[in-house]
């Protein structure tokens, strides 16, 4: 693994840099954009000018042979909601040196990856730039690091719920286009289909791994279509309380928005999209994981993975059936001991949230068995 600053200043911007000046003008005629943003707006275009022979060539020249490889070994998909660990647990598989993943540098220019002149050009643009840490939640970021797919999905065909980074007050409707793929044209999903392979196949290739290992929140809600491509998947579900979710949650849209986003969003509207799409992805999940052949998915939660994560890893490898944990325990051993100081945000919450977030999201509570963390604060109504 790549070692990364993690005090090194940079600057995020929005991943439509890469993306098909198609898919940004459509974007651009369906949603409103505010004049406060429009340099932003102009920075994207540009960057995608200037990308534009790059991933062209790639396009027409390099991506055609990786779209008839196939896969030797069935894809392992961790799904969760978002803020539910599933950073950390990709982190830490992708210590096994079987593990294959799609880079923080292959999301932004997934077709600038092996252009050499334009990767290099682009890699070292994105060096530059990307912080050392994200402001969300203090975890590492850096070109070569894994990163989730979600970004790259929208790059060739307008099918990504990550549109909502840009577009924020659209997550809801984002979420039923794009995760329940209501209303989708089948021709569009089909080539949406095809390129998450090639998006697969060409991480394989840039990591020089075996086995490819997605974390993709987006896909909790997907289980169905995911097993249409690839009907010997491995399903990694985890879950977190739900309150630390929400708070998690909450902060990190905060501090995350504001570089990306090319329209404004109250805290109010974002709290009851939260809570809308957690309710959402969950149904989802629930419906659709019946349909996951027995032995290919396991549930952990958080807590246990951050209390005993050998354990934890070990029951995933014997339970989804995973060969190499001996050879690759390690190097677990290895990573988890560098996150001893690794300080995780302190949230608190008022009496109101955590009365609604017991109304609405109770099935959770009771699904899993949680109850107030400790180590929340609970702000008493004045």
């Amino acid at each position: 693994m790549t070692t990364v600053k993690k005090n090194k200043k940079g600057i995020l911007l929005p991943p439509a840099i890469g993306y098909s000046f198609k898919i940004i003008i459509g974007l651009i005629k369906k949603n409103k954009i505010q004049v406060k943003y429009f340099p932003k707006l102009l920075v994207i275009i540009i960057v995608n000018l200037i990308n534009f022979p790059f991933r062209s060539y790639e396009r027409l020249f390099i991506n055609p042979k990786y779209k008839k490889k196939v896969l030797n070994k069935a894809p392992i998909f961790i799904l969760g909601h978002w803020r539910s660990g599933t950073t950390h647990l990709h982190n830490l598989l992708c210590q096994d040196s079987q593990m294959a993943y799609v880079t923080t540098y292959q999301s932004v220019f997934p077709d600038t990856l092996f252009n050499k002149l334009g990767r290099i050009l682009f890699l070292g643009f994105s060096k530059l730039l990307i912080p050392g840490t994200r402001k969300g939640d203090n975890v590492s970021l850096g070109a070569s690091l894994p990163q989730e797919e979600e970004f790259a999905l929208g790059d060739k065909i307008p099918i990504s719920f990550y549109f909502f980074w840009l577009f924020p007050k659209n997550m809801l409707s984002y979420y039923n286009e794009f995760i329940g793929f209501k209303n989708i044209d089948i021709a569009q999903l089909e080539k949406w289909k095809s390129n998450y392979k090639l998006l697969i196949h060409k991480a394989i290739k840039n990591t020089n791994k075996e086995r490819f290992l997605s974390k993709n929140p987006p896909n909790t809600g997907r289980i169905k279509t995911l097993l249409e491509m690839f009907p010997e998947a491995k399903f990694i579900f985890i879950h977190r309380n739900p309150i630390e979710v929400f708070l998690s949650t909450q902060n990190f849209y905060k501090k995350m928005l504001p570089p990306l986003q090319l329209q404004d969003i109250s805290n109010e509207e974002i709290d009851v999209s939260i809570i809308e799409v957690y309710k959402k992805i969950f149904k989802d999940y629930f419906e659709q994981k019946k349909l996951v052949p027995e032995g290919n998915l396991i549930e952990v939660s958080f807590e246990n993975l951050e209390k005993e994560p050998t354990e934890v890893l070990k029951n995933i490898y014997d339970t989804i059936h995973l060969d190499g944990y001996n050879e690759a325990a390690p190097n677990f051993e290895k990573y988890i001991s560098n996150l001893k100081n690794y300080k995780k945000n302190k949230h608190i919450i008022s009496q109101g949230q955590m009365d609604i977030l017991v109304k609405e999201w109770g099935f959770a509570f009771e699904k899993y068995k949680y109850n107030l963390p400790s180590n929340i604060e609970v702000k008493a109504k004045n």
